[in-house]
């Protein structure tokens, strides 16, 4: 079959085929940027992550196939058309997964602890690496626990995250509520 994959655009996944590219790709990381169509400024790394494979697929032909020899492999997981890996492990968009050798090695929304620089993602890709070597894997059962999205917080959490944050948009923990001050808020991600 031939590759029909376009080597300027980020390749995207789909729940049906999900599982089968992490078992073939066992010898490679898979980095999987997780985002919502719905809310794109949910996932502030977009631009950052397709800027990465756009250098790594620069001028192949077949990126798909080429790509079996890196390092790792990036793809595109939207949350709005797929909901297996919310049903797996509570993602939420704007997160990263890597799974090595089929086993999930990391998952959260910031890169080596510290930021989304492209210098983050490369030592989180580099301890990945390292630390599926040693074969340090999270559980297979591994979940997040509960987040609820800014589409569903009430309008109190709202305006608390606009007046305290500036935020408009993006993640909440479900453990806000009920809330009364905004000391209470603690906002995931930014």
């Amino acid at each position: 079959m031939m590759c029909k994959c376009d080597w300027r655009v980020m390749p995207q996944i789909t729940d049906l085929e999900f599982d089968r590219l992490i078992s073939e790709c066992s010898q490679q990381l898979v980095v999987v940027s997780v985002y919502s169509s719905r809310h794109p400024e949910a996932t502030p790394c977009d631009a950052m992550m397709e800027e990465i494979s756009y250098g790594i697929n620069y001028s192949r032909s077949q990126p798909c196939v080429q790509a079996v020899q890196d390092k790792y492999r990036l793809i595109k997981y939207d949350m709005s058309t797929n909901t297996l890996l919310k049903n797996r492990h509570n993602v939420i968009p704007g997160m990263f997964l890597i799974y090595s050798r089929t086993r999930l090695v990391f998952a959260d929304l910031v890169f080596n602890g510290y930021g989304n620089a492209k210098k983050d993602f490369m030592k989180q890709v580099y301890k990945c690496g390292k630390l599926s070597e040693q074969e340090k894997f999270l559980p297979d059962d591994f979940k997040f626990t509960g987040m609820r999205g800014w589409d569903e917080a009430n309008d109190t959490v709202r305006q608390i995250l606009t007046i305290q944050f500036g935020q408009t948009s993006g993640w909440i923990a479900p453990k806000l509520t009920p809330l009364t001050r905004k000391e209470d808020v603690s906002l995931i991600g930014w």
